[in-house]
């Protein structure tokens, strides 16, 4: 019993030795630590972000020009003049958003118009001609189209494309962004608009009389409160003159010595003018095919037609004029790309003893587009 107390104690001493002989050979066993080496007063944390989407109600022209077609590029003509000889290409180019979707997008208007020397923010309200212009993108049952409302046979319409794009300012997950093009050929008549010397660049706006002034204008379907609504911008380009005499009859005169001899039938003249305008006609001595000493003098030609109602010949004081005068306009053609006039008649007051024969004279006609 003696012995086993005694081997008890023995194996107690051994592993208190052990303890403190590990402690310093191999480190303590437990480690005891304590929270924070210090006072902590604050913490950031910045991995996290709050996200707001702003949608508009209405849509958004980002940008728009109008735009000719130089041999396949395009190049801007805003704010400056513009050809009209029946084949120069041109249109306009409008980028727009919509945060409410496209479908919301119902139509895309452009009204154009004369501004006949005075500003306005709209169309004159005359439908058609050479003095307005009315192109459509309809969006309203799915399927896009393109009309040309008016005018008629004034401008061609051309093709429409449009292509879907990037917004970099809207929200990708909403936001449908597209460029719209309307292109069209102008017709001859497309009325003549100078500018008013000075051409202003400044975007969206109208300050340059005597040009054509253009709308685009974007509506949408309201299906978002508070209802439709229409976004849309103003500027202008201008018109070169064009003057052109497309072609004219030859009048053809037989009768007697003595005899006030009417032509054979009236002959038409084919102009093209797009502004206001005035129509000459002067004709040579006529002179003898055969024997050329033989003449009849201009003053014995009788002329009426046009606005000239009645017969008159000349006194060496210079041409007749069938439209006009050497110092008045006819007005400018409202419709249509070219004027016939077909009521033109010529005389001539045969002298009494005119050698016989047949006489020719050359006939000039002067069409002049006022500037």
């Amino acid at each position: 019993m003696r012995k086993r107390k005694i081997f008890s104690m023995l194996l107690v001493v051994v592993l208190i030795v052990s303890m403190f002989t590990n402690a310093f050979l191999f480190g303590p066993l437990i480690i005891i630590s304590r929270a924070g080496p210090g006072d902590i007063s604050e913490s950031w944390y910045n991995e996290t972000t709050l996200n707001v989407t702003v949608l508009q109600l209405e849509p958004r022209i980002n940008w728009y020009d109008f735009q000719y077609n130089q041999s396949g590029a395009w190049v801007s003509k805003r704010n400056a003049q513009i050809d009209v000889n029946n084949s120069a290409e041109y249109r306009f180019i409008v980028n727009i958003s919509s945060d409410q979707g496209w479908d919301d997008i119902e139509y895309i208007n452009i009204t154009s118009w004369h501004d006949g020397g005075g500003e306005s923010s709209t169309y004159n309200q005359t439908a058609g001609g050479n003095l307005n212009m009315y192109l459509q993108y309809e969006n309203t049952t799915g399927t896009a189209n393109y009309n040309m409302l008016w005018p008629d046979d004034e401008v061609t319409k051309g093709t429409m494309t449009e292509t879907v794009v990037s917004d970099p300012a809207g929200s990708p997950g909403n936001t449908e962004c597209h460029n719209i093009t309307f292109s069209f050929i102008p017709g001859y008549q497309f009325k003549y608009a100078p500018g008013d010397g000075s051409w202003d660049n400044t975007t969206n706006t109208t300050n340059d009389v005597w040009s054509w002034n253009f709308n685009i204008s974007v509506i949408d379907s309201g299906e978002s409160a508070p209802g439709p609504s229409t976004t849309w911008i103003i500027d202008e380009f201008g018109v070169y003159s064009y003057t052109e005499i497309v072609s004219a009859g030859w009048p053809t005169i037989t009768g007697n010595p003595g005899q006030n001899a009417t032509a054979d039938s009236n002959i038409s003249i084919n102009t093209r003018s797009n502004g206001n305008y005035s129509l000459s006609v002067l004709v040579d001595d006529l002179v003898n095919k055969n024997n050329p000493i033989y003449t009849i003098s201009n003053e014995s030609i009788w002329v009426r037609g046009g606005n000239l109602a009645t017969s008159s010949n000349y006194t060496g004081s210079g041409p007749l004029y069938l439209y006009g005068s050497a110092s008045t306009y006819e007005s400018a053609e409202s419709n249509d790309t070219s004027k016939t006039t077909s009521n033109v008649e010529y005389k001539c007051n045969i002298p009494l003893g005119q050698h016989a024969g047949d006489y020719n004279a050359t006939i000039h006609y002067h069409l002049k587009t006022q500037t």
